[in-house]
């Protein structure tokens, strides 16, 4: 019987011992005593489904190193919550600092036009050079869209992020929490479950 209770307390701990470790978390902690700010998707491209309970908008700069090292985290994300999770990705490119990013967004831009806008997206946060990024696209229809600026989402974006004091890549704003800066994976799941917790009322 005493061992019977033990192996029952033990699979309890397990279970429950992870959220427990989450919901005290000072980082954690940190982020949900912050103040909450709208930020509109827009007709930013968007991963995952529109119904998603969590919103994790990224503003980044593609020939920032940060963002390249940071992709396979995002990529990483998305996969473990397929269902519940869908980003929407905006351009902050630094310019004083990498003077070509302006122009990869707005290749990536036009290349949207044409379907071909995560195509374009995660070439260039791989390092790949801008004529890999646009292989096969409508490149008179491409080079029109750049030479007319688009639509304009990309000053669009820029604008965005300075209203909302965004200046570093990546930044990211989930459900309305600001973070300027590189996260890891298991800080992504800490906020991410306190939002799906609080959202379905078991918070």
């Amino acid at each position: 019987m005493k061992k019977r209770l033990f192996v029952t307390i033990s699979l309890l701990a397990a279970w429950i011992g992870p959220f427990l470790y989450a919901q005290s978390h000072p980082w954690l902690d940190q982020q949900l005593k912050k103040q909450r700010y709208g930020c509109p998707p827009g007709k930013s491209p968007v991963r995952g489904p529109e119904d998603a309970v969590v919103t994790v908008i990224e503003f980044a700069d593609y020939d920032c190193p940060y963002c390249i090292q940071d992709e396979p985290t995002v990529k990483k994300v998305l996969a473990a919550y397929p269902t519940q999770v869908k980003l929407v990705f905006k351009n902050l490119p630094l310019v004083n600092t990498h003077p070509k990013a302006k122009d990869k967004a707005l290749i990536a831009e036009c290349m949207g036009a044409q379907g071909k806008f995560w195509q374009a997206h995660d070439e260039f946060l791989t390092g790949a050079p801008p004529n890999k990024a646009t292989a096969g696209a409508d490149k008179g229809k491409l080079n029109a869209c750049i030479a007319q600026g688009g639509d304009g989402q990309v000053n669009a974006d820029l604008a965005l992020a300075k209203n909302l004091g965004l200046a570093t890549t990546p930044s990211f704003v989930i459900d309305g929490i600001r973070i300027g800066g590189t996260i890891g994976f298991e800080q992504f799941k800490l906020l991410i479950d306190a939002e799906i917790a609080r959202k379905s009322g078991t918070k």
